[in-house]
């Protein structure tokens, strides 16, 4: 694989790129997708997590180039009671190498990579 390919992925109808390690959307991101799970996510993903079931932890890229981006929504407004706790994966989220705990009802997040210096750094927070 070369990076800078194109391809249009036909299982989640839309066209991505390949960045060197992945491929991502491309544009305004990947399509949003929910999540009942831990997971870790790839460039540019965004998910409606759920917390309903317990707290979720979700794995940042660990390999990201300078603006990717991920965001994240509490679907079942329920962060506050189960938090969301993201991992940088080795990286630093605002300046800091610890998790990022998400304890908001009903919040969202948007978090860009800004480089290896201050890592993922908020975006957006609605």
């Amino acid at each position: 694989l070369k990076t800078g390919g194109l391809r249009y992925n036909s299982t989640l109808v839309t066209w991505e790129g390949y960045n060197g390690s992945a491929w991502t959307g491309l544009g305004g991101g990947n399509p949003w997708a929910t999540t009942t799970s831990d997971i870790t996510v790839a460039a540019n993903d965004r998910y409606f997590v759920d917390t309903s079931g317990g707290t979720k932890t979700i794995t940042l890229p660990a390999a990201p180039q300078t603006g990717d981006q991920v965001s994240f929504i509490d679907v079942a407004g329920t962060f506050d009671t189960n938090a969301l706790t993201i991992n940088p994966n080795g990286l630093k989220i605002m300046g800091s190498t610890a998790n990022l705990d998400i304890a908001t009802e009903n919040a969202g997040i948007q978090l860009a990579y800004s480089g290896s210096t201050n890592g993922w750094r908020l975006v957006q927070n609605f």
